[in-house]
């Protein structure tokens, strides 16, 4: 009986190299290249990129004294900014709701002279008469019980001894939330 061949896989000679993975290596070589240049080139843009920041920067600081210190903005631009966004807050206030609720109290004895809204610091301050101050504290009161005020406060009165009838002038701060 005959012995087979043995082979080993370590011998010389017995690794044969297909076509299919010579040519696989080379694409994958040529792959590895390719992403190390665009590696490359991205570096570049960083760098680049970091040396326009850095004179942007150089450029905006200012050196006085020894110190360096950073530009201040234009004035004109600070001051339409500022009225931009004055006239946007007072463009959103609920102006519909608000009046609706000063208007809902029901006396007929007293009359709004003034209505000076504030949409910053959301409040308004009412001047209105009355025809004494019996009339005052009940639109005061109904004011106060309004959901949509808060802080209602009477900040004045003073009784018109010059007037006909002594009608009593006052003033009342509230506060609005979210009228609607």
């Amino acid at each position: 009986m005959r012995a087979a061949r043995l082979q080993l896989e370590f011998a010389r000679g017995s690794r044969r190299v297909s076509w299919t993975g010579r040519a696989l290596l080379l694409l994958s070589l040529a792959l590895l290249g390719y992403g190390m240049v665009q590696l490359g080139d991205l570096w570049a843009a960083k760098a680049k990129a970091a040396s326009a920041l850095g004179e942007l920067d150089a450029r905006n600081a200012v050196e006085v004294d020894g110190k360096a210190r950073v530009n201040k903005p234009d004035p004109r631009q600070v001051a339409s900014t500022r009225a931009a966004r004055q006239v946007a807050s007072t463009l959103m206030t609920p102006w519909a709701g608000l009046l609706t609720s000063l208007g809902s109290a029901p006396n007929q004895a007293v009359a709004l002279l003034s209505v000076e809204p504030s949409a910053t610091k959301h409040s308004v301050r009412l001047t209105a008469e009355a025809r004494d101050l019996h009339d005052m504290l009940v639109y005061l009161g109904t004011l106060q019980r309004d959901v949509r005020l808060s802080s209602v406060v009477l900040v004045s009165h003073q009784v018109q001894i010059q007037a006909p009838g002594t009608p009593v002038r006052f003033l009342i701060q509230a506060d609005w939330g979210d009228v609607r």
